[in-house]
């Protein structure tokens, strides 16, 4: 991975871009490009801030800051972060550039349903001439000058960063672990597991989790291991009845849920290391959407297992989990 990485954040001391809820540009832009930052620094990235507090930064010396922080070459991606009052990004990158980089951007911001602008932008009717300097006056370097939509929550707009992080990580050589969350300001545990079609039990357990409380920046597991069964606990069972029904060890079950007692309640999420097939054997009243709400499985494979006819079964029948 030969690839560097250089984040301006636009504006700063006596230039305080446009006004934007009483807070100035400059505070937005300089918040989010710290973020981006730290993202960069923790996927091993060589990363620069252009500035890194609060300072005048004429527009000559920014470009020339740039240019000697790599070097003028092709393997230096530039982002310049701006924030103004509309609803979509808008992605800019110079005439003379790919627009590969910026076309990956905007259709993964889109997947997260976000509206984007992305576009080449020139200066008056001269097709060969940038329209911003930070294009014009900067030769090799893939330049992207990124705006983003003011919203008031200011973790929808680190989620818009933690994508185009992504982006950049995968377009340079980097392999994404999209298994892992990093918990941004704002994210309780229901609308991250909202997001990622879990149960909040369910990434309790994932993660080893006692409580409810989650802490900006703490990289979180969201997806269910194939090769493990979700068990849900029923009323009046203990460890060592799930212990006995799926034929695994007390202490390797608690290690394995993260659990330093072996105290449970009905509705807890137990994960199960999955050895082979489970077989359940039907307890009086019971059918087969209980079953499989149980197993945190579905109905319709619980039947094409079971070669079943229907959907119906009886007390004492033995179904494969």
């Amino acid at each position: 991975m030969n690839y560097k990485i250089i984040i301006d954040a636009s504006h700063g001391g006596d230039d305080t871009g446009c006004m934007l809820s009483n807070i100035p540009e400059k505070n937005i832009t300089l918040e989010l490009s710290k973020y981006m930052y730290q993202k960069f620094e923790s996927l091993n990235v060589p990363v620069m801030l252009v500035r890194d507090k609060d300072e005048t930064i004429f527009p000559v010396d920014r470009i020339k800051k740039i240019t000697e922080m790599y070097g003028d070459h092709k393997f230096v991606i530039v982002i310049s972060n701006h924030v103004y009052s509309d609803k979509s990004y808008e992605v800019v990158y110079g005439l003379q550039q790919s627009s590969q980089l910026p076309n990956r951007i905007v259709s993964n911001l889109m997947q997260h349903h976000e509206q984007v602008i992305c576009h080449s932008k020139r200066l008056g009717s001269n097709v060969h001439l940038d329209y911003y300097s930070i294009h014009r006056d900067i030769a090799n370097m893939q330049v992207l000058r990124i705006s983003y939509p003011f919203v008031q929550n200011r973790g929808d707009l680190d989620k818009g960063v933690d994508t185009i992080v992504d982006t950049i990580y995968e377009y340079i050589g980097g392999k994404v672990e999209n298994d892992w969350y990093q918990v941004s300001k704002g994210d309780t545990m229901w609308n991250v597991a909202k997001k990622f079609h879990l149960s909040v039990d369910e990434l309790k357990v994932l993660n080893g989790f006692t409580d409810n409380l989650l802490r900006t920046g703490d990289r979180i597991k969201t997806k269910k291991e194939e090769n493990v069964i979700q068990y849900v606990v029923g009323k009046g069972e203990n460890l060592y009845q799930i212990c006995r029904r799926f034929d695994i060890d007390l202490i390797e079950l608690m290690e394995y849920n993260h659990k330093k007692s072996n105290l449970i309640q009905m509705g807890d999420v137990i994960q199960i290391p999955k050895r082979n097939s489970i077989e359940h054997s039907v307890c009086k009243g019971e059918n087969l959407y209980q079953i499989a709400g149980r197993y945190q499985t579905d109905v319709e494979e619980l039947v094409t297992k079971n070669h079943l006819q229907n959907k119906q079964v009886q007390t004492g029948d033995i179904i494969t989990i």
